[in-house]
């Protein structure tokens, strides 16, 4: 999508959106392909999570996502300003969403480092979901564009992707994780909104030049 909106508009903003969506989907890529576990790793972080070869995948993906959401701002920013009030009640509820939800998956001995590190992650993805539901309110709320509906519907999908590995795959069955079911189906959610959320800087572009006309 960055060739298309390089191709087509010179706004530097929109531009930077789609250099940041196609970073992100390249880091998701190689998050994707740890969590094959081709090597067959098991019990490394801990001996009570088998799947934690899923926890290294963060290391990409946790950049990645933190790439889309940078490019969800900036897509907000262009129909509305961002302002601090607003801005710390987004986070103070990324932050109860993120800690109830991992708070509900917690396992007593998982170790430090998977706790860190899915706890941060936990942040990430939740604040990437919320933007679904915050770039639609910006762009019209039930009047929003139907692209940007699907593009937000996607986010809501990749958070959606995250608390099914989470809860099923890592933290699952007393950290046994319901493996491979539970793999076809967070599949089924993630390309779903990789599908999707591809697309942001094309639909952006495109209401924004129509918006112009």
């Amino acid at each position: 999508m960055s060739a298309w909106v390089f191709k087509r508009f010179k706004d530097q903003q929109l531009r930077f959106i789609a250099l940041l969506g196609s970073g992100a989907f390249m880091l998701c890529i190689a998050g994707d392909v740890i969590n094959f576990n081709l090597p067959q790793h098991y019990y490394r972080y801990s001996t009570l999570i088998k799947h934690d070869y899923l926890v290294d995948s963060i290391l990409f993906f946790a950049p990645g996502y933190s790439l889309l959401f940078i490019a969800c701002v900036l897509a907000f920013n262009i129909k509305r300003r961002v302002s601090l009030i607003k801005s710390a009640l987004f986070f103070v509820v990324v932050l109860v969403l993120s800690s109830a939800s991992l708070s509900s998956m917690y396992l007593e001995g998982v170790g430090d480092t998977i706790l860190a590190m899915t706890g941060v992650y936990s942040l990430v993805i939740t604040a990437v979901g919320l933007m679904g539901l915050v770039l639609v309110v910006a762009y019209g709320g039930i009047n929003a564009p139907k692209s940007i509906v699907w593009v937000s519907l996607g986010l809501f999908l990749a958070a959606l992707a995250d608390a099914i590995i989470g809860a099923f795959w890592i933290y699952g069955n007393q950290g046994q994780g319901f493996y491979p079911q539970v793999r076809y189906v967070n599949w089924f959610v993630y390309i779903s909104s990789q599908s999707l959320v591809i697309h942001l800087a094309k639909v952006v572009a495109v209401i924004q030049n129509r918006n112009n006309a």
